[in-house]
């Protein structure tokens, strides 16, 4: 076995795994710091968006319209100028709609394919949803949404027969 090549063979290995890491970095710093990033996009990179408890630690803005994962969930900076981070103020807390809204487009809206409702997502006309094994259709835009179908007095949500 020629050592050269072995050595030569590991020294591109290396350089290869030194420009992934950098292209990772890169990536993430851009990631990050989006704000038009549409929800399917950031969805299929989960990984490289703003993590929400980092940014609680660092003091970091959040800017208007970026994602931030908190707890493996996805949520998009809804309050306009952005948002510090503050422990008691976390996504999906009580109260917190205003700041920051949960998104979940990883399913269609289909009648096949229903988005299962969660308290606070955006719910848009003409777009099916699941909740308590039942299919509902939005027939009202509800942004965000704090009303869970089939609550009483609620028109924006139609029942549907699956």
């Amino acid at each position: 076995m020629d050592m050269e090549k072995v050595y030569a063979y590991v020294r591109k290995k290396k350089a290869q795994e030194a420009l992934a890491e950098q292209v990772k970095a890169a990536a993430s710093a851009f990631v990050a710091e989006s704000t038009t990033l549409t929800d399917e996009q950031a969805l299929a990179m989960p990984d490289l968006l703003k993590d929400w408890d980092k940014a609680l630690a660092k003091g970091e803005t959040l800017a208007y319209n970026s994602v931030v994962m908190k707890d493996g969930k996805p949520y998009r900076v809804a309050q306009d100028g952005g948002v510090t981070p503050q422990a008691h103020q976390v996504p999906g807390g009580d109260g917190m709609l205003a700041v920051y809204r949960p998104i979940d487009q990883t399913h269609a809206g289909t009648l096949e394919d229903p988005i299962p409702w969660v308290y606070g997502m955006d719910c848009t006309t003409g777009l099916y949803y699941s909740y308590e094994g039942a299919v509902w259709l939005c027939g009202g835009d509800m942004k965000p949404c704090t009303w869970a179908p089939g609550a009483t007095g609620v028109w924006q949500w139609e029942a549907v027969e699956v």
